[in-house]
């Protein structure tokens, strides 16, 4: 009885089902996350109560099937026209000479959205190519905290300047201030792709710490200008190029 009141108070969902896949238990978290009551399903097989569920996401019955115990790090599990993202882990058990499988459910939905709003974010300031005159524009780098931003420089930087027809690109340097080894490949692979797509790259806004950096660390930037800030690199633009009404 003490150990019932326990699982009832956990924030995880809870379902305890026998070996012929008949529902012993549920806690009352498993029945807020998907909106049941307890007499829907105490008493009744698996197999009955979700005729409509995908076999791949039958987590309970493959573990009882199977006769192992499964873990699933992330399901999608559609589930009344929302789809949930769950974490879900299945344990065997036996009392009084039964044999019993429990079933752990977290709901991972909230913190998988949160994710991919904070991906949206990083890809948004990762990769923001701001136009400054028609066919010229700027890349301001910002510091890499997470190894996806490196994959998101090098795919989403070439498309939106082939996308904008960017034909000059300054990439701004003020918010950087540490060039290690692996910026050092990552700027060159950046560099190499702009050009081979036709753009002219210059950068501006370098540090001097970051400048003995690129020394220290042997960075060549074949037929890459430098300028001590943006407004010198876009006076370069236009002096040597057409002259494009000013957008910004």
């Amino acid at each position: 009885m003490l150990l019932k009141h326990a699982v009832d108070l956990l924030d995880e969902g809870v379902i305890v089902t026998r070996n012929d896949f008949v529902v012993a238990y549920v806690n009352p978290a498993y029945l807020h996350m998907f909106d049941l009551h307890n007499e829907e399903l105490i008493g009744r097989s698996l197999k009955d109560l979700f005729p409509c569920e995908e076999k791949s996401k039958q987590i309970t019955i493959h573990s009882i099937t199977e006769k192992r115990e499964l873990n699933v790090e992330r399901l999608h599990y559609p589930w009344r026209g929302n789809e949930m993202i769950l974490k879900v882990y299945t344990k065997h058990f036996e009392h009084e000479g039964e044999m019993y499988v429990i079933t752990r459910i977290f709901d991972q939905t909230k913190a998988a959205e949160e994710e991919k709003e904070l991906v949206r974010m990083i890809e948004e300031m990762t990769a923001n190519v701001v136009p400054i005159a028609k066919g010229y524009a700027l890349l301001p780098l910002q510091p890499i905290l997470r190894e996806e931003q490196k994959y998101i420089l090098l795919d989403r930087v070439p498309e939106q300047c082939r996308n904008q027809n960017i034909s000059r690109l300054a990439i701004q340097f003020s918010g950087i201030t540490d060039i290690n080894n692996d910026w050092a490949v990552l700027l060159k692979n950046l560099v190499m792709n702009l050009q081979l797509l036709g753009i002219e790259v210059v950068l501006a806004g370098l540090r001097p710490q970051v400048v003995m950096q690129f020394t220290k660390n042997g960075i060549q930037l074949e037929g890459v200008k430098s300028f001590m800030n943006i407004q010198q690199a876009t006076k370069y633009f236009l002096e040597t190029g057409y002259r494009p009404d000013i957008i910004i």
